[in-house]
Parts: structure tokens; sequence; C-alpha cells
């Protein structure tokens, strides 16, 4: 192992151990829920109320819309540990190390400057966050993307072509958007001429794909894949226009872009500015508050600057190929996943793509002397608001989770509704989960912002106990229209409130 993926290795690692949360963070609630009644021969038998599906069942899961690799890992994982931190963290540290060294692998082929490069990524919020989430999948299939990507660049190889093949069809047996990348590496190849002998990663990757495929529809009679797009309008989804304008608004937690002050790369900010204005122009929310609107602004001026890198790279590259060709493709082919297959602009969905516009960034300005300066000023920069964002969103978890707690011992309630940290400190406690019907006289406790479901009208308010913060910095508010993990929550991605950071109201059904 070189120098370079031995440090990678090692800080991805540092990350994942030291950052991760003592509280369930956004979905991990739900992963390890499922995986306490996971069989792994039979992967969907199971079932929970989840949005939509709040009431009512299926005989099965199979609607799920993702591969259960993921599932199966977690699964067990909780056989061999307990507790939310050693589950995250023997969960998180196998694919962190993975992601570590086949980006450093990476750096060390492709730039001249390779730990500036390492810096520009590691420091990123977006991969910051997404490395202490070692319980949702998108580490996973990060890392598993990486590999592959690794793989097909050193395919010349017969064991890196093996193990990036088998590495893009256990990533597309994690989540079903990893398919993207057999777009990648096809358009790459034919770009380059490398089709010809690339046919040990194709089968490696195809063998696990179509093998864990065909096992599904034998245990369930139906094809998966069908099933959850032919059953996809059932979720809710945001308009194309708001998860082109959260897609720029989050992408600015992606790469600094202060390198393109650099004399001679200015020209870019016109046409970011340009596409910005246009999709803010397309994409504005209707009741957006008026003070948000510069932010907005700025941080779609942001993250179009990086559009228009992977755009560049795509322009410059597509005659002669090469790193810079790849790079484009597989930056690319996230974002646009992102903007066409997912339901909304969530920063974890992006996380793929931050790898590839940080070597982007560095073969356009990374050689010039000013521009190495100002990028890293800018990893100093992107590092403390990382660990800011991170900061924030523990003490928003906390407290939901510290609040169900106080309100199981204060309203004594029969249901309760909401999600991540709350749901999971009420599951505990063996509160009942509201999907729509309670008897009269039942205590019903809803949280203000962690993703409570919808209540019916005539419940007669008994309560409400707060988490009072006069430290103002936040991730999610709706009525601010602050909403870091999807524009349907809200289009800022952090701002600040004195407004409680989570509150709970205990409704009783006359």
């Amino acid at each position: 192992m070189g120098s370079m993926p031995r440090l990678s290795l090692l800080l991805a690692l540092s990350i994942a151990v030291f950052l991760a949360a003592s509280v369930p963070i956004l979905d991990e609630e739900s992963y390890l829920a499922i995986t306490a009644q996971f069989d792994v021969l039979r992967p969907y038998h199971w079932w929970r109320p989840w949005p939509p599906w709040y009431g009512g069942t299926e005989p099965d899961a199979f609607v799920y819309a993702h591969p259960p690799l993921f599932l199966a890992w977690v699964a067990v994982v909780q056989d061999w540990a307990e507790g939310i931190r050693p589950v995250r963290l023997l969960a998180s540290i196998p694919p962190a190390a993975l992601l570590g060294w086949s980006a450093g692998r990476l750096l060390e082929g492709m730039t001249r400057r390779p730990k500036l490069g390492l810096a520009l990524w590691l420091s990123s919020p977006i991969v910051v966050l997404g490395l202490q989430r070692g319980l949702m999948p998108d580490l996973l299939v990060t890392a598993l993307c990486t590999t592959s990507v690794l793989g097909w660049r050193e395919r010349h190889n017969r064991n890196m072509a093996l193990l990036g093949g088998v590495a893009l069809g256990f990533a597309a047996f994690t989540k079903y958007p990893a398919l993207v990348m057999v777009l990648v590496f096809l358009i790459h190849g034919w770009r380059t001429g490398g089709l010809k002998g690339s046919g040990i990663f194709w089968t490696a990757a195809a063998v696990p794909w179509f093998l864990g495929q065909a096992w599904l529809t034998v245990v369930y009679g139906r094809i998966h894949l069908v099933e959850v797009l032919t059953r996809a309008s059932e979720i809710s989804r945001g308009t194309g226009e708001g998860r082109a304008l959260a897609l720029l608004v989050r992408l600015s937690l992606g790469v600094t872009v202060l390198g393109f002050f650099v004399r001679g790369q200015r020209w870019l900010w016109g046409i970011a500015l340009a596409g910005a204005s246009a999709i803010v122009m397309w994409g504005w929310p209707e009741d957006v508050i008026l003070s948000a609107r510069l932010l907005v602004g700025g941080f779609a001026l942001a993250g179009a600057l990086l559009v228009v890198l992977v755009l560049q790279g795509l322009l410059r590259s597509w005659i002669e190929g090469g790193d810079r060709l790849l790079m484009a493709l597989w930056a690319g082919a996230v974002l646009g996943s992102v903007w066409t297959a997912h339901n909304f602009a969530a920063p974890r969905y992006m996380l793929a793509a931050i790898f590839p516009m940080a070597v982007l960034l560095l073969m356009e300005v990374g050689e010039r002397h000013g521009a190495r300066r100002l990028l890293w000023a800018g990893v100093a920069i992107q590092g403390l608001l990382a660990l800011g964002i991170t900061l924030t969103e523990h003490r928003f978890f906390e407290a939901g989770a510290d609040l169900a707690r106080a309100s199981v011992v204060q309203f004594a309630p029969t249901h309760y509704t909401g999600e991540w940290s709350f749901r999971h400190e009420m599951d505990g406690a063996g509160i009942t989960f509201f999907t729509g019907e309670a008897p009269s006289g039942s205590v019903i406790v809803s949280p203000t912002h962690s993703s409570p479901g919808e209540l019916p009208l005539g419940l007669i308010e008994v309560g409400r106990i707060s988490a009072e913060e006069s430290f103002g910095p936040r991730v999610l508010n709706e009525s601010l229209q602050i909403g870091l993990y999807a524009e349907t929550l809200g289009v800022l991605p952090f701002g600040w409130s004195d407004q409680p950071l989570e509150e709970v109201v205990a409704w009783q059904v006359p």
C-alpha cells in the first residue's frame, strides 16, 4: 500500500470514529429497527409503519426501494455489537476504510498534488457527514462505487479488474442508483477504446447483481427492481425544479470554489451566475421567507460553479479521454441521478460526486500557485463548516431523543408520531406509533421538527415541552425554510434561529 492510500484510509477512519454521534441520525433508527427483525433468507419479510405506508400492512416489504445488501450488513453487525455507538462504528469502519484506500490510490495515480486533493475531499462537509453514518447505505455504496472506479481505471491488472467489477455489482445491490456507473464505464470505455479487454470487469460485476436479483425473484415471485419502479409514485416526491435548485444549494457544501478566483478562471463565474439565476427563478419556493433569498442565491452560485466545472471537464476531455473524462462522467452521472431518480436532493445522495469534483478542481487550477493557496484556504473554511454542521446536527438529534424521554415521563403518552432519534426513544419506551386512529382519551405526542406524521383535526392540546437553545445554528427548522436533508423540509441547508431547537406537543383524543 502506498503512502497516499494509507494516509487517506487513516483520515477517513478517524472522521468515522471520532465524530460519530451518540444517538441515531436521520434514518439510522429505521435501519436498526428493520434489521432487528431481519431474516437474511427472506430479506423483505418485515413491515413497519413508514411514510407513506403509515396505516395497514402488506404481506412483506418488497416495495422497499433498495436491494437488501445493506440491510444484511447491518443485521450482521447487530449480531456482533449492542448500543448505537458500537454498532455504528462496526458498520462504518469497513466501508470508510475501503473508501479511504480507494480514494487515496486514485489520487496517487491521477494527480500531481494528491495531498491537496485529499484535503479538498476529506474536509468537505458532505464527506465529513457521510463518513459518520455507517448505519445508512450512502457510505457503503459510495465506497463500493469508488472502488469500482479504481478497478475500472486499473482493469489491465486482472486482480484490480476483478475487485472493481465485484464492487460495482455489490454497489448496485446496495442502492439501485449505483447502476448509473455502468453508463459511466461504457461511455468512458467507448471514448478511450477501453471496452475491449474489459470482460473480467463486466463479468465480475454482472454475476453478483444478477444472482441477487434472481434469488429475490425466486423467493418473492416478483422482480424487485420492477416492483420498486412501478410503485415509486406512491412515495411523495419533490418537483423537478425544486430538486434542481436544491441540488445547487446543497452542492455548495461539496468542494470549495475559491480556486476559481484565480486569474484565467473568473469567466466561469459568469456562466455559473447565469445558470444559478435561471435555476433560482425556475425552482424558487413560493413560501420562502424574504431574508433567505440572498443566501439561497449565494449557495446556488457556488453549486453552479461546481456543475460548470463538471461540464467543462466533459467538454475538454471528450476527444482525448483519460482520467479527466472519467472523473467528469462520474460526477455528472451522480448529480444527474440525484436530479432525475431521487425523490429529493439530499446532500448524502451527492456523497459519491465529491471525490471526482475535487479531482477535477485540482486538474483545473491545482498547478497555479495562487490557486493552490486559495484552495488550502478553502480547505480550512470548509473543514470548520463541516465541524460546525456536525455539532449542530448532533445537538438537534440529541434534543429529539431527550424530549422523547421527557415526554414519556411528563405526559404518559399512549401513542406518538415522529421519526429519527425521537422515534428510536419512543419505540424503546414501548409507546405505540400513531397510524391514524386512537381510542378516546389517548394521548399522542408529536415533535415539531422530527418529521411528524399528520394528525387528525379536533385533538386537544394538553401540554408541550421544548429544548431551548440560545446558541442558534440550525440544520432543520421548517418554519424558517431551513432543511439540510431535503428541499421538501426547507430551501436553506443551514441557518440561524432563536426558536426552540425542538419542541414536543402532547394532544388528547376527545
